[in-house]
């Protein structure tokens, strides 16, 4: 009989079975199990060797790297058969990562004979594999169909005559490092705004909203990163948006919400702004999936990207490219970015790039890394037809 080539699960079986009887026991449960012939001179030597996870034979060098990206490179030498180096689950288990949180990205097995005077020749591989965290594989489905069960609010309304514009960009909300106490203060600065009326109101809600884009604390790219409480963060965003979107609605004209991808959250933040657009018949929603938006405020043209991706300088020229339309149409043109939460104006060929500072709480990230310095505030924007009447810090 060919001498039998221990896996990484049938040693841990065994470790766990030792003791509880003898060879042969041990062998029959171990051959029921894994449907393959064990014998008790094997478990034997196994047990008697007292090593149930192979080492590296010495001038191996077993590594792990992690990448900038967050992926993983790990290079270990393995004892496993020619039809397990090409089983994804196999490999991912034998380098020690768990099948529910990573992805095999790419594999290389090579054989490396080793020899040893008790075993003689023995057939190892050297396998290299890169692995990259699973990004949660979301039902789109299933939401849209629980979305369509929430209950639509109609508020009766009791618009104000008004000739002004309101544009509420708050970016970098990041719910789940700050919570709703962070922002009461914020929230009843709109409100005090809101209850003057407008012809207009705009919200853009999104842009990392919250700071993660999964129960696990994972980004939109599946980057690990500080995990937060996404049940405690879903629920003070939804405490902080409800009352504002409810009292535009009753005191304003027209009230619009623009949903805006960003790199912490795009899927989550996606489906808050959907279960608004669901709960609110009355106001207008755009929750399309894509990259740089625009809106209208009379003739102001309102401009709206991340800025994680492009260097923002060079963003009119796609936005003038992409909505010629309103381009042309606009006295007043501006861009409305986030990202790296501090404040930043260019002011060049005709239009006003803003990045967006944010009110947020500092996570463990940015307090390692030193950036705390930016002032912290919201601002929003008053527009008369064609112009920035006033900017208000919140």
């Amino acid at each position: 009989m060919p001498k039998h080539i221990w896996t990484p699960e049938e040693d841990k079986r065994l470790d766990e079975l030792k003791g509880t009887g003898t060879y042969a026991e041990i062998a029959a449960k171990l051959t029921n199990e894994f449907s393959v012939v064990i014998t008790s001179e094997a478990v034997r030597k196994r047990i008697k060797r007292g090593r149930i996870a192979e080492q590296a034979p010495a001038g191996y060098k077993e590594t792990v790297e992690i990448l900038a990206d967050g992926s993983h490179r790990s290079d270990k030498l393995l004892r496993m058969s020619a039809e397990q180096s090409k089983d994804v689950n196999f490999l991912l288990k034998a380098h020690g990562y768990d099948l529910d949180v990573w992805e095999l990205v790419s594999a290389r097995n090579n054989i490396w004979n080793v020899y040893s005077k008790q075993d003689g020749v023995q057939t190892l591989y050297s396998s290299k594999i890169t692995v990259k965290p699973k990004v949660s594989a979301v039902n789109w489905d299933d939401i849209i169909k629980k979305i369509e069960t929430i209950k639509p609010v109609y508020i009766e309304r009791r618009p104000k005559e008004s000739a002004k514009y309101l544009n509420v960009p708050l970016f970098d909300m990041h719910f789940g490092i700050s919570n709703y106490e962070t922002y009461k203060e914020t929230q009843r600065d709109i409100a005090l705004l809101l209850e003057q009326g407008y012809k207009e109101v705009l919200f853009i809600i999104g842009q990392d909203l919250l700071h993660n884009d999964d129960m696990r604390g994972r980004t939109s790219s599946g980057r690990e990163i500080e995990k937060v409480n996404m049940e405690r963060a879903w629920e003070d965003a939804t405490l902080f948006y409800i009352p504002l979107i409810e009292l535009a609605l009753d005191k304003c004209q027209k009230v619009k919400v623009v949903y805006s991808k960003g790199n912490h959250d795009e899927s989550m933040g996606w489906a808050f702004v959907k279960c608004l657009e669901a709960r609110y018949p009355q106001v207008g929603f755009d929750t399309r999936f894509k990259e740089r938006k625009a809106h209208m405020l009379g003739h102001n043209f309102i401009g709206i990207n991340h800025g994680d991706k492009k260097k923002i300088e060079k963003l009119p020229e796609n936005f003038s490219t992409e909505f010629p339309l309103e381009w042309s149409r606009a006295k007043t043109r501006e861009l409305f970015t986030g990202h790296e939460h501090h404040e930043k104006v260019i002011d060049k060929g005709g239009v006003v790039i803003r990045r967006m500072p944010t009110g947020n709480e500092i996570d463990t990230w940015h307090d390692d890394y030193g950036y705390t310095t930016a002032h912290k505030r919201f601002e929003v924007f008053e527009y008369t037809e064609d112009k920035v009447l006033r900017i208000h810090y919140v």
